[in-house]
């Protein structure tokens, strides 16, 4: 035993003395260009906040490039055949981390392995209906993967690529696909840090048992012996398991039955050559290592006093951009303190205009009352009149007498009280609500056409009303009385001015699932198209100078908006236009109605 072990160190001695002697094949520059993708955890990433490339790859190949005395520099393809075309057409010299396969065999030339890697078929965690490559299954890929390329030569199946793993995983935990087929550690390593490491799992046996590599130009052998030579002493050292274990978690251990095996056999085989040189290479060795240590030392020392030099200038420039950021926010603040003031100011300027606006639709609608009141009136007075005359006639002709007399003036004074119970009317229909109330719209809207009925024969305009029963909100039933009036005033005067034969205004109350809905419609033959999105405008009229303020309609619309919380829109039909007015609606409605009331139905 005390031999085997004598045998082995001494034969290590000697392949670390040989080492030393080697000499790496010269290459065309001491900097090298890998191409790498942004988004491949924990392999490559490119870091969010300083853009630089991490990843177990990245780490790896830093060490081999320092071993082999070379500078690597990175560059970024976004996907991976836009970072294997980088390598390809000569903008990059390797891909530090690649499985190897037949396909890419034949465009790189590929360097001693550094990782192995399996690729199981991963599923979802409540899945049991394979554990297998089956006819019929979808299964996603990176574009232009290993898994994509073994993929090909298989029937029956569905392919779906994917550009990075984040999108791959999502779409097997939302169903889009059956299976994934990607590098076991790398998904599952992914699935564990987002916290869904519980919802997939890997199935049945590797269906690839992958390994990676440097990918070099083809051809490129100068550069890959140099590289090859770093590989073999790196590639299951302590330092190599240090970054896997960094990056992956515990590594399988290097060191397992096959490999001693293999080891004592060539200790053995080799003893007798070692032990002669023993002395010899063990000497030159630690001379080697006592250069080396002082080189690096040197480097050490040299490379702290850059990184002293760095740190107290980006103290510096940190106190310059903290007193920067300290004035900045000032200015912001008083940016904001006199923003603060301008909207405060806008606000109270624009409710000022509107209840200014509010209170001019309010005149505009006394004056159409109004007329309203002339129009009601004007038949009873004419039969006031008449009543008089013919009792100054009958008086003249002695046919006069206290029957007669007394049946006149009831008939006078039924009218006279017909005419104050209309003043009592409109008293009170303009009164300003001074909270919302339930109200039904079938009796207010039924309340106004009464209202404007007189007018509207005068004119000839035929007005129609069809409802639903009970349609119940909540809201200003005088405010929703004055948009009605606004609208159906709007529509008068459209029909009056284009001289429409045998003009209508229809008005519906409907459910539509949630509102109350109103229409009111004509058949004036609508509203211009460059007109249609300005009648809510205040100010806004196509009506000659002097006929028309342009607040009626601007009015009606804060009302519904702004003071009923609902909506009031327009548009063309066949024939005219339409307002449709849309309030929450109150329900569900099952009541008993008296009056304008409404009362639970017992």
């Amino acid at each position: 035993m005390t031999l085997i072990v004598l045998t082995v160190a001494a034969l290590s001695m000697a392949f670390a003395a040989r080492a030393e002697d080697f000499t790496p094949p010269p290459v065309a520059s001491d900097t090298i260009i890998a191409a790498i993708p942004p988004d491949f955890p924990p392999t490559y990433s490119q870091d969010r906040q300083t853009g630089k490339p991490v990843g177990f790859a990245v780490d790896v190949m830093n060490e081999i490039a320092r071993r082999a005395g070379l500078k690597v520099v990175y560059v970024f393809g976004q996907q991976w055949d836009e970072v294997e075309h980088l390598v390809l057409s000569g903008k990059a010299d390797l891909v530090p981390n690649l499985l190897v396969d037949d396909a890419r065999s034949k465009l790189f030339t590929f360097t001693e392995p550094v990782e192995s890697v399996p690729i199981h078929l991963t599923v979802r965690s409540h899945e049991s209906r394979f554990y297998g490559i089956i006819p019929g299954i979808k299964i996603g890929v990176i574009k232009e993967s290993v898994g994509e390329h073994y993929l090909k030569g298989v029937p029956a199946i569905t392919i779906n690529t994917y550009p990075n793993l984040h999108s791959l995983i999502f779409e097997l935990l939302s169903g889009q696909i059956d299976a994934a087929l990607t590098a076991t550690p790398n998904i599952m390593k992914l699935a564990n840090e987002a916290g869904v490491g519980d919802k997939i799992k890997a199935v049945g046996e590797p269906v690839i048992d992958g390994k990676r590599a440097m990918a070099l130009r083809k051809g490129n052998l100068v550069l890959a012996a140099r590289l090859n030579k770093a590989i073999e002493g790196f590639v299951g050292s302590p330092e190599y398991q240090a970054l896997y274990r960094k990056w992956w978690g515990t590594p399988e251990p290097y060191w397992n039955a096959r490999r001693v095996a293999g080891t004592i056999g060539a200790t053995l085989a080799l003893a007798i050559l070692s032990m002669g040189g023993w002395r010899y290479y063990s000497i030159k060795r630690l001379n080697a290592r006592l250069t080396e240590s002082m080189a690096k030392l040197e480097k050490a020392q040299k490379t702290l006093q850059e990184q002293a030099a760095l740190l107290e200038e980006e103290i510096a420039e940190r106190h310059l951009a903290e007193v920067n950021l300290a004035v900045k926010q000032q200015q912001l603040e008083e940016v904001n303190r006199s923003l603060e003031d301008h909207i405060a100011t806008t606000l109270k300027e624009l409710r000022e205009k509107d209840q200014m606006l509010i209170q001019q639709g309010r005149f505009a609608a006394m004056g159409e009352m109004i007329s309203n009141i002339s129009h009601q009136w004007r038949q009873p007075l004419n039969n006031v009149g008449l009543i008089i005359q013919n009792l100054q006639e009958m008086s003249e002709h002695g046919e006069l007498n206290p029957e007669i007399l007394n049946h006149e003036v009831k008939v006078a004074m039924d009218v006279i009280l017909f005419m104050s119970n209309t003043i009592d009317d409109f008293r009170f229909f303009f009164r300003p609500d001074k909270e919302k109330s339930e109200f039904i719209v079938n009796k207010v809207i039924e309340r106004t056409i009464k209202f404007m009925s007189p007018a509207l024969r005068n004119y000839g305009i035929t007005i129609a009303f069809d409802a639903e029963p009970n349609v119940c909100i909540v809201g200003y039933p005088n405010e929703y009385s004055q948009m009605l009036i606004n609208i159906i005033n709007n529509a008068k005067d459209v029909l009056l001015e284009r001289k429409t034969l045998k003009p209508r205004i229809t008005i519906r109350v409907f459910r539509d699932n949630a509102l109350a809905v109103a229409t009111i419609a004509d058949n004036a033959g609508g509203i211009a198209v460059d007109v249609l999105p300005k009648v809510f405008d205040p100010y806004f009229t196509t009506k000659e100078p002097g006929k028309g303020t342009g607040i009626g309609l601007y009015m009606s619309k804060v009302i519904a908006e702004k003071n009923m919380e609902g909506r009031l829109i327009a548009r063309n039909l066949a024939d005219g236009a339409e307002f449709r007015i849309e309030m929450p609606l109150r329900g569900p409605l099952q009541v008993a109605v008296h009056g304008d009331a409404v009362q639970p139905a017992s």
